[in-house]
């Protein structure tokens, strides 16, 4: 009959919507996830330029910190613009859901009433019985007998399945209203991301102009710079050279080493951050100076900047093979896992000696504090496959 089809019609569009929704959901989940962590570290910026405020002298690493904060609030006002999109998708979902449950629930009135109109014309018992007695055999009577059952009971569920679309419609209207009232939320905190962006660009400003008055101190910072990273660059060389003769001599790796290296490879993305808080303010690769123009900067890892005193733990199980001293970097540890490397620099107070076999999540040592360079903290990872230099940013777990 009409009201089966009207009926299957209706579950197959609420289906439809319902794994709209079940995906939309998701994807709201994992922007929401995302948000709480892009606003966890724009509050870990916040403190780590609270702790710089007392610093007299600006320097480079405040800067970053900075304009990380700033990358940090585009991607939040994205993220909020990204959650708008999908509350917009979803109204105008419940809208067309809203619009069909009308026009279903106006047929299945329609229907209804026509199943009451002839209700009303047959609706002495004798044409009923008539009506069966009529029958050519007994077999027809039989359908016949069934056939007015089975319009009865057509007729009783018609009325629930009209009660049940119109509380349906109601809740979905209901739940318009509060997708709209979060929007109009959202807009609001859109807004005020955008003021706070551009406030801090104005700070970013005023940083650059600060530092760009001390352009000879900061090309020497640079040069010092690159002599540490040649020094590390060196040390893992001779390292890899040095561990090559070696193997030469022996059989290759043990059955224990193999295992941990393929435990490091197979960890790729979800290794653990070599600190607990912290925010890379330099990116693996090349880069153009924040403040002198034409000047690049090759980063063959990340710099992570971090507060005060913070603890330096290994990201996976290894072998110490290597704790030397870096000029302007403090102390740098290196430790095998398997086949891959990973280096840590700019500590102090090292707690492991070469041939220690570490665990993953170890402490060796801590952040070195720089107290004449804006009060800061930033410690220096590097990760290798044996010469190949790899990027630590794919390696570690997302924060």
């Amino acid at each position: 009959m009409l009201i089966n089809f009207f009926q299957n019609k209706i579950l197959l569009i609420v289906f439809l919507i319902s794994i709209s929704n079940v995906c939309l959901g998701q994807n709201r989940q994992d922007l929401e996830q995302k948000r709480i962590k892009t606003e966890e570290e724009i509050k870990l910026s916040n403190q780590i330029l609270t702790e710089t405020a007392q610093s007299k002298v600006a320097g480079i690493n405040r800067l970053l910190v900075i304009k990380k904060r700033i990358i940090l609030r585009e991607q939040l006002i994205s993220d909020i613009t990204n959650q708008i999109t999908l509350i917009e998708k979803q109204i105008n979902e419940k809208n067309e859901l809203i619009n069909k449950l009308e026009i279903e629930i106006k047929l299945l009135k329609e229907e209804y009433a026509k199943l009451i109109y002839f209700a009303y014309k047959n609706r002495s018992n004798y044409d009923k019985i008539m009506f069966i007695l009529a029958a050519s055999d007994f077999n027809q009577a039989y359908r016949r007998i069934k056939y007015i059952q089975q319009y009865t009971n057509y007729r009783q569920k018609q009325a629930v399945q009209i009660v049940y679309k119109q509380k349906e419609l109601e809740y979905e209207i209901n739940s318009l209203k509060d997708k709209k009232n979060e929007k109009v939320q959202l807009l609001s905190e859109k807004e005020k991301e955008k003021l706070q962006l551009s406030s801090e660009q104005i700070k970013e400003n005023q940083e650059v102009i600060n530092l760009k008055k001390r352009e000879k101190e900061l090309k020497r910072k640079i040069e010092d710079y690159k002599r540490a990273m040649n020094k590390l660059e060196t040390e893992i060389a001779e390292l890899i050279a040095r561990e090559i003769e070696e193997k030469k001599k022996s059989k290759g790796i043990s059955l224990s080493e193999e295992a941990i290296s393929s435990g490091f490879k197979n960890s790729r993305g979800k290794l653990d951050w070599p600190i607990d808080k912290g925010m890379i303010i330099r990116e693996f690769g090349e880069s153009n100076h924040p403040v002198l123009k034409g000047i690049l900067i090759n980063n063959e890892g990340i710099d992570i900047r971090t507060s005060k005193d913070e603890r330096v733990k290994t990201i996976y199980e290894g072998l110490v093979k290597k704790v030397f001293a870096v000029p302007g970097g403090n102390m740098a540890i290196i430790i095998r896992h398997g086949h891959y490397l990973t280096l840590y620099s700019n500590i102090v107070n090292v707690r492991v000696k070469p041939g220690d076999k570490v665990i993953k999540g170890q402490h060796i040592g801590d952040v070195y504090y720089t107290k004449n360079d804006d009060n800061s903290s930033v410690l220096h990872l590097r990760i290798y496959e044996e010469t190949q230099v790899l990027n630590p940013k794919i390696w570690l777990s997302k924060k």
